[in-house]
């Protein structure tokens, strides 16, 4: 009877033994499960901060590209386009005007962005993707587009059967420096050219030099009614009020250089003001020969920025 009641107490004790090692492994193998969906959600949460990162940078340079496809097909057609910020839009998200794929934009559009965040994604054993609910394009100022957009982010993990999905709202803005402005060209049959560079000497005229300066780079400065550079796509020479949606002045102007229109064979309207928007819409008003400025310098006083005229602006002294 003592053989049998030692047998029965050694395979307790055996059963009991493999038992706790049964018991352990399951709990190390949920403490395992946990730590691996814990690390994949935690991949995911760090590869949805670095898209909704990269989607700002990458939007600012594939809004550039499509800022210079939309100047190029304004100069090559010789007419402006319909809606300008609606034509960027379709440039950034397909490369096309009105369906038409534009060169400059190949291999560089968001859903070109949208499918290398997919293989980096898949790189990564996840499934992505990204819904673009909406862009809308608008002036922030006089030399600055803003790109807001708002998309829909899901990121899928079928190993851990997970997932985040989450709606970002973001504003890239991308400057107009050193772009051609379509005007010149559309006003001058293609013969002159001007590029989009910012004053140094804005609101600090203390001399004429400063303001020859202007005249012979062709300068740009913010103004009240020249044209935005939305406005000059679309061929217009004043601020449309669908531009007008911010409290910055989005209106630009520059000083045409009379001698360059000459040289390019074409006659100039020597008593009209150089004031390019006025200049080349034939703007009725009275211009001033300004001392100290070439023989067919001329500024008119129309009201502009800070409630002022272009001759307090400019701290011009008519002659």
């Amino acid at each position: 009877m003592k053989g049998i009641a030692f047998s029965i107490v050694i395979l307790f004790l055996v059963w009991l033994f493999f038992l706790i090692v049964f018991t352990q492994q399951a709990h190390f193998f949920e403490i395992s499960k946990i730590d691996t969906l814990k690390n994949r959600i935690n991949s995911m949460v760090i590869l949805f901060d670095s898209i909704s990162r990269d989607s700002e940078k990458a939007m600012v340079i594939i809004a550039k590209r499509a800022m210079n496809a939309a100047i190029n097909k304004v100069i090559e057609e010789g007419k402006g386009l319909t809606s300008a910020n609606k034509t960027i839009v379709e440039l950034i998200v397909n490369g096309t005007i009105n369906n038409d794929l534009q060169p400059l934009m190949e291999n560089s559009t968001l859903k070109d962005w949208i499918n290398k965040m997919i293989f980096l994604a898949n790189q990564k054993g996840f499934f992505l993707t990204i819904d673009i609910i909406n862009i809308f394009i608008y002036l922030n100022d006089s030399f600055n587009l803003a790109i807001e957009y708002k998309f829909k982010i899901t990121i899928k993990d079928e190993k851990t059967d997970s997932r985040i999905s989450k709606t970002i709202e973001k504003t890239a803005y991308s400057s107009i420096l050193n772009l051609e402005d379509p005007l010149y060209p559309l006003n001058t049959l293609g013969r002159v050219t001007n590029y989009f560079r910012e004053s140094p000497h804005w609101m600090n005229y203390t001399n004429v030099s400063k303001l020859l300066d202007d005249l012979n780079n062709s300068y740009y400065h913010i103004s009240l009614n020249g044209a935005s550079f939305l406005d000059r796509l679309e061929g217009k020479y004043f601020v449309q009020d669908k531009y007008r949606v911010t409290k910055n002045y989005v209106g630009l102007e520059s000083f045409v250089n009379k001698d360059k229109i000459l040289i390019s064979g074409l006659p100039i309207r020597i008593n009209q003001t150089n004031i390019d928007y006025l200049y080349f819409s034939n703007y009725n008003t009275t211009s001033y020969k300004i001392l100290g400025m070439p023989d067919n310098f001329r500024l008119d006083n129309e009201t502009t920025v800070f409630n002022k005229t272009h001759l307090q602006i400019y701290n011009a002294t008519i002659v």
